[in-house]
Parts: C-alpha cells; structure tokens; sequence
C-alpha cells in the first residue's frame, strides 16, 4: 500500500484562508471597522485578514509636559505643575516628538 502522509495541504489551506479572510471583511467592515472610521480612527488590517487594530490619532497631539517632565508637579515645591494642571501631559495642535502614538501598537486585535 503506498505511504500517503506528504500529501500537499497547500491548496486547501489558501482556500481556508480566503475564506476566512472573506468572512472577515464581511463581519468587520460593516460593524466595527465602519464605526471605527466613522469616529476618525484609523484601522490597521493585518495580512492575515483576521485582526483589526484601530487607533485614534488625536493621541499625536498628547505628549509629556516639559515643565515637570511629565510627573504632574512643580518640581521646586512639590505642587500641581501649572502647565498642564498636575496632569503631567499636555496637548498640542499638531504631533509632537515624543507624542503618544504614531505607531500600532496597543489597541484592540
């Protein structure tokens, strides 16, 4: 009887995976994905078709306050940092280096 164990899977896994990218297309884009893009985020599709990240860039515009270094107080006295109100970040109009964001990482999969 001749060995059948190296048969190619190949085929039937590329069928496998347009399915299921397919199918998630169909249960994101008219869900989650359209909401998402409807707030202004952004959506990351990965190459597998099965995970979504999404992101909202108005975290470009929060970054650490310079004053206080981002600790939320003054450092000569110890007390609320006027600049950002003892919150330690501030927000600008536009991205700033050191800005929260810019990448994908984070978010919901």
């Amino acid at each position: 009887m001749k060995d059948h164990h190296n048969l190619p899977t190949s085929a039937s896994r590329r069928w496998f995976d347009r399915v299921a990218e397919r199918l998630g297309n169909w249960l994101f884009a008219t869900d989650e994905d359209a909401r998402a893009e409807a707030r202004g985020w952004q959506v990351h599709r990965a190459p597998n078709g099965r995970t979504r990240t999404y992101r909202d860039p108005r975290w470009d515009t929060v970054h650490a306050c310079r004053d206080c270094g981002g600790h939320g107080l003054s450092p000569t006295d110890g007390a609320a940092c006027p600049a950002c109100a003892g919150t330690g970040v501030v927000r600008s109009a536009t991205g700033a280096p050191g800005a929260v964001g810019g990448g994908w990482g984070g978010g919901r999969d």
